[in-house]
């Protein structure tokens, strides 16, 4: 019933405005979008992005085609993803013209709310700003209005809060047919705007450090507005943040094992072996320390479509009653003699920090980290990655 109305409503706004752009959305596009994994994203809001930005960009681009209008995409998927994962908004280009699209499923329509970011940052400003309404219910997607740059710097109200740009909806163009006009006069709607300050490079990654924590939300209003924007606007650093909020996401999702290393230091292995672990077999002329107490396990890695499998070794020496060394090694399994090169052995703290990393180069047989005593209590992870692929094993001490 509550949708029904609503198809109403959406076929009396069509009488009402029918300069604007309303695209179907069938069942099978939603679900596709929907599907959009959630280990792409650092936090459900960053998936929230993608799955609303990707129909919304999808839909659009099919509308062009079906016009015969000529564009091209401002971001490549790889890039759009490491902006989906903290800022709402998509880009295209038709001729010399950039269009930025706000896709909300709000059914308000008093004022057209854009983040900050597509608006001040030099590498992502555009020429005109869309509002695009989504109703999955009814399956309707609306291109309500638009706005120039210009425009929106001159009369939108900047909300310090949320940094957004907000504009009302009687400053917006109904009529999408002024927009390709807009076009094809080659209006210059643009303004000028300052570039962010540059940050150096140590200083850069120690702010990604600081906001890549695991959060159910972007980090977008963690940093102030020039660190943040330094950051946003360089593809690099960016990329960078969001390979770093990621790979703490996943590991602060990796369950606790039901076994600790105390464990082995007790003699105890039961559910160490349930897990895939087992006592270092060394090999003949090899003599080991026989204070340490080794374990091991065969971990499977893909590079490209080949499968590495590598084995990681633990050692543990009791120090006192309340503290172990920990040792950390890799070598190859099976009869490979040498690692994979650019294998990649990393310390990780509880908090998804990477403490330390080895990386294993050409003809290397093996690669180890510095020993690590810590406290009885102490959670770490080991993370082995080869290219995009990674294993993280979880530890208590």
């Amino acid at each position: 019933e509550q949708n029904m109305l609503n198809y109403l409503n959406h076929t009396q706004l069509q009488e009402i405005e029918p300069e604007s752009i309303w695209i179907e959305l069938t069942p099978v596009e939603i679900a596709d979008v929907n599907s959009i994994s959630a280990q792409a994203y650092s936090n459900p809001t960053g998936l929230s992005h993608a799955q609303r930005n990707q129909l919304c960009l999808n839909k659009l681009q099919a509308w062009l085609v079906e016009h015969q209008i000529p564009h091209s995409p401002s971001f490549t998927s790889d890039e759009l993803t490491t902006i989906w994962d903290v800022v709402n908004g998509c880009a295209i280009e038709i001729g010399k013209t950039r269009l930025i699209l706000i896709p909300t499923e709000s059914s308000d329509r008093d004022e057209i709310s854009i983040p900050q970011e597509w608006v001040d940052l030099p590498n992502w400003v555009g020429d005109y700003y869309l509002g695009v309404q989504l109703d999955l219910a009814v399956g309707l997607m609306n291109i309500w209005g638009f706005a120039s740059h210009q425009t929106i710097k001159t009369k939108g109200e900047y909300q310090p809060l949320d940094r957004t740009y907000t504009l009302d909806s009687d400053s917006l163009v109904n009529n999408l047919d002024l927009l390709w006009l807009a076009d094809e006069l080659a209006l210059n709607e643009r303004m000028e705007i300052e570039s962010p300050p540059q940050l150096s490079l140590d200083i850069a990654l120690d702010l990604i450090q600081q906001i890549s924590n695991p959060s159910p939300y972007s980090p977008r209003l963690d940093l102030p507005v020039a660190e943040w924007a330094a950051i946003l606007n360089n593809p690099t650093l960016r990329a960078q943040l969001y390979q770093t909020r990621r790979q703490r996401a996943a590991i602060s999702q990796v369950p606790t094992p039901s076994f600790r290393l105390w464990d082995w230091v007790q003699d105890e292995f039961a559910n160490t072996i349930t897990s895939g672990w087992q006592k270092y077999q060394p090999a003949l002329g090899i003599t080991r320390n026989t204070t340490t107490i080794e374990q091991t396990k065969l971990i499977n890695l893909q590079l490209d479509l080949q499968q590495e499998t590598v084995v990681l070794l633990i050692g543990v020496i009791p120090e006192s009653s309340e503290r172990i060394r920990i040792l950390v090694q890799v070598y190859p399994s099976g009869g490979s003699r040498c690692l994979p090169p650019h294998l990649q052995l990393s310390y990780v703290d509880e908090h998804g920090a990477i403490l330390r990393t080895v990386t294993a180069r050409s003809n290397d047989n093996s690669i180890q980290l510095p020993g690590y005593t810590c406290q009885m209590g102490t959670e770490f992870s080991i993370q082995l990655q080869l290219a995009n692929d990674r294993i993280i094993e979880r530890f208590i001490v």
